[in-house]
């Protein structure tokens, strides 16, 4: 583990800001590749895109935290630039990006809405993909700053932080790897959007079996989280669930913020599916 911060002369810089740069960089690298090969965008647009989308999104990510944690940034408020330290929730990324995306291609375009709608459908499909890759190097920097960390657990997959981590256990217990299990889950989706990305039937379909995928893998990873940094929506109490995953009765597995986003997005992505499958093919590019 890296929790502390690396110096090289006068700089300073941690691990986690490390692999998220490395995520970004190859998402960056990999999507503008295939918009070469489809020829969705002239080079130049699409750099001034991504660049742009990476601002909202990581803007977002950032905000989501701060909100997660809110009293501590009330009281340090300085501390809400302080991105290269570490403190970024996922979702939010994401759904920034997102909401800035629908604004260019729906609205600052000026293009015919159907137009518009169709090249919003195929840039997601050409940086989805991108996006689990970026994801699952990031983690990794979580893995390092010993943030994201698991519940407590003893056994031959456990990891076992230092004294210096936030993630640490009295006596050195291990906690479940869940930055790891997060990275390969994404990964392996990686793959399959790229895969499927050669052999998709309509324009979004890759999305959507992003936006069915990883939030039905994050709901199930949220219960084996040991941060309390996560907040509730809702706490279930569910002792018999948590005995049966042999977690803490005492603490609820369930209903996350992450677990609820997660909830919506599936939601949602049923319901396109449905609505792609009954519109016209002109409607839908199949």
């Amino acid at each position: 583990m890296f929790p502390e911060p690396i110096h090289i002369g006068p700089l300073h810089f941690t691990v986690y800001g490390v692999m998220a740069a490395l995520g970004i960089l190859a998402a960056m690298v990999g999507s503008n590749r295939e918009n070469q090969r489809i020829q969705l965008m002239t080079p130049a647009a699409f750099e001034k895109l991504v660049l742009l989308m990476l601002l909202w999104g990581l803007i977002t990510a950032r905000l989501f935290f701060v909100a997660a944690n809110l009293r501590h940034f009330l009281a340090h408020p300085a501390a809400i630039l302080t991105v290269w330290e570490g403190g970024l929730v996922f979702y939010g990324g994401p759904l920034g990006a997102a909401a800035y995306l629908a604004y260019h291609f729906l609205v600052g375009s000026r293009a015919p809405l159907r137009e518009g709608w169709l090249r919003f459908r195929r840039f997601f499909d050409l940086g989805t993909p991108y996006l689990a890759l970026a994801h699952a190097i990031g983690r990794l920097g979580c893995l390092a700053a010993g943030c994201c960390y698991g519940a407590p657990h003893e056994g031959i997959l456990s990891v076992h932080y230092p004294e210096n981590s936030r993630a640490y256990l009295v006596e050195g217990w291990g906690r479940y790897p869940i930055p790891l299990a997060e990275s390969g889950v994404e990964f392996m989706v990686f793959l399959w959007l790229a895969h499927l990305r050669l052999h998709k039937q309509f324009h979004g379909q890759v999305t959507l079996h992003y936006i069915l995928l990883y939030p039905a893998a994050r709901f199930v990873l949220e219960m084996f989280r040991g941060d309390a940094v996560r907040g509730y929506v809702l706490e279930l109490d569910t002792p018999g669930l948590n005995a049966s995953l042999g977690l803490d009765p005492t603490i609820p597995v369930m209903l996350t913020t992450s677990q609820s986003i997660s909830l919506g997005l599936t939601a949602l992505a049923i319901a396109l599916i449905v609505l792609v499958k009954r519109a016209p093919r002109s409607l839908t590019g199949r």
